[in-house]
């Protein structure tokens, strides 16, 4: 990080992947060291690739691309003052990075999640000042929701029973939803257990759809799957 702030001083740290287990992260910079403009990034999207493609890859908005950011200039400076700069004479990360790859002192969800609590990032830092405020609401909201959504899966332990999952999940992830009803990653495991849950509580699943639905009414599908499973009767199965 540090050899990269000697280059590009104004930098963002990204996260390419929310996994807890084999978490990516990277550094990007650009050359004229502008701010980004939030209709700009739609509009490439929009000629980048399919819906659905970018979709499948969590990069369905501009809201998902920005999100992904998890430090601006100011944290990567701080954090990275003390260490010295990987240089070609001085490979330090190539000594390092064994040790750090092999005989680790810590788990990679307690290192990411750590990071995410140390670095911080603000709009003003990856936007344009001109943006639509509201837009740099839902932003700050996205980054927040993205960090609390990461640290409630320290502690999840994966079941191939719906209800298990959801004991452990709902709440955490509704709880993010409600924070950024933008913040997609929660929407979608809610939505896939909603489904498979209507196999055997078709009650259950129905509240968990209408809970969705009222979170995050712009988008249909639990809306739609709701409708498809019917008013019904309280409690039925």
């Amino acid at each position: 990080m540090r050899s990269f702030l000697t280059v590009y001083p104004a930098s963002w740290a990204i996260i390419a992947s929310n996994s807890l287990d084999t978490p990516v992260l990277g550094l990007v910079a650009r050359r004229d060291q502008a701010r980004f403009d939030l209709p700009g990034v739609r509009d490439r999207l929009a000629r980048a690739a399919p819906t659905e493609q970018l979709a499948r890859l969590g990069l369905e908005d501009e809201l998902a691309v920005l999100g992904s950011m998890i430090a601006g200039p100011r944290a990567l400076a701080r954090f990275a003052a003390g260490a010295v700069a990987n240089t070609d004479d001085h490979p330090i990360v190539a000594y390092t990075a064994p040790r750090a790859t092999y005989a680790p002192d810590s788990a990679p969800r307690d290192r990411l999640i750590a990071l995410l609590d140390e670095l911080a990032i603000a709009p003003d830092e990856l936007v344009r000042p001109d943006s639509d405020p509201r837009a740099l609401a839902r932003l700050a909201a996205y980054w927040v929701a993205r960090n609390r959504f990461v640290a409630s899966g320290r502690d999840v332990r994966p079941s191939p029973r719906v209800t298990e999952m959801l004991a452990q999940v709902r709440e955490p992830l509704l709880a993010v939803l409600r924070i950024s009803p933008d913040f997609r990653p929660a929407y979608d495991p809610l939505l896939a257990m909603a489904r498979a849950l209507a196999r055997s509580d078709v009650s259950g699943s129905r509240t968990l759809l209408a809970e969705l639905t009222q979170i995050q009414p712009a988008r249909s599908e639990a809306r739609e799957l709701l409708a498809q499973l019917g008013a019904g009767e309280p409690g039925a199965r």
